[in-house]
This record gives C-alpha cells, sequence and structure tokens, in this order.
C-alpha cells in the first residue's frame, strides 16, 4: 500500500492523471447533454428530471447512455486517483484522502441510477428519480468538500513552508 501511495505522490504520474482527467472532462462534455443531464444538476425533483429527458430526443438519450458507460465509469477511476494522489501529497495519510474514493462510489450509484431512469422512460419511477438525485447531490457536496480540503492543504504547504515550525529544542521558554 506504501509503495502505491508514494506512486501516486509522483509528480509525473500526479500531471499524467491531471491531463487525463481534463481529457475525459472534455470527451464528457460531448456525451453529456449539458442543459438537460442529471449528473450536472444539484438536488432535482422527479419533475425536473423527467422535463430534462423529455427535453433530449431518442439519439440524445443513448448518447448520454453511452457517455455514462464508456466515459463516466473509466472517469471516475481516473479523477478519484488523481485527487486521491494530490490530497495524499498535501495531508499524507490522514483519513481527507479518502474522500475521492467516497466521490467515486456515489458516482458510481448515481451512474447506475441515471442508466436505470434512461431505459426506463418515460415510465420512471419516482422513487428511482429521487435516489439518483440524492446520489447526485451526495456527490457534488463531496466534491466541495474535496476542493475545499485541497485549498485548505495548498494554504497549509505555503504558510507552513514561509513560517515553518521550529523544533523544541529552538523554542525558548
Amino acid at each position: 500500500m506504501n509503495k502505491f501511495l508514494n506512486l501516486l505522490g509522483k509528480r509525473p504520474i500526479l500531471i499524467s492523471l491531471f491531463f487525463a482527467t481534463l481529457l475525459f472532462n472534455f470527451l464528457l462534455s460531448y456525451f453529456m447533454p449539458k442543459d438537460y443531464a442529471l449528473d450536472l444538476k444539484f438536488a432535482y425533483t422527479y419533475w425536473e428530471a423527467i422535463q430534462s429527458i423529455d427535453a433530449m430526443d431518442q439519439s440524445t438519450r443513448a448518447l448520454y447512455k453511452l457517455g455514462i458507460w464508456i466515459l463516466d465509469f473509466p472517469y471516475l477511476l481516473i479523477y478519484s486517483v488523481f485527487l486521491f494522489g494530490v490530497l495524499q501529497k498535501l495531508f499524507g495519510k490522514q483519513p481527507v484522502i479518502y474522500l475521492p474514493f467516497l466521490i467515486a462510489i456515489v458516482d458510481l450509484f448515481e451512474n447506475v441510477s441515471v442508466t436505470a431512469i434512461l431505459n426506463s422512460f418515460p415510465n420512471t419511477s419516482h422513487l428511482l428519480v429521487l435516489l439518483s438525485s440524492f446520489f447526485t447531490t451526495c456527490k457534488w457536496i463531496l466534491v466541495g468538500v474535496t476542493a475545499l480540503s485541497i485549498i485548505i492543504g495548498v494554504i497549509k504547504y505555503f504558510v507552513t513552508k514561509k513560517y515553518p515550525l521550529h523544533s523544541k529544542s529552538e523554542v525558548e521558554i
């Protein structure tokens, strides 16, 4: 496990994962209908979901589903490993470094539920939409917490670099 952590903390690996994350973001923007994709909404209702899906034609829904299965599943692995590496670099082995894997798990449930909604449309269950909305909302909250953690980690890094902690032997009483 330590070898894996050390590998992810290496600059070339992080840079490669960063560019892979950017590439997948670009590709997903082609496959995901930005105005209607449930993955991009926050705390949507049943009626908002139905309106979004209804606004897509059959080929757009098929392309959306294809994007989820071909791009979003590998993407959740790539971004979670990238963010894990960044957090590990900033925080060492503190529990906060596992947030990206929690995001990935919630994103996985979101992808499965959105696919089920697309497959069952127009006879989509209220419960399924509410579950999907719950997963999407949780994902975005966790993304926000992770982004905030990265910001705090970067600030902490620069503050400790500028004002390093002194050893106990250097501190006068």
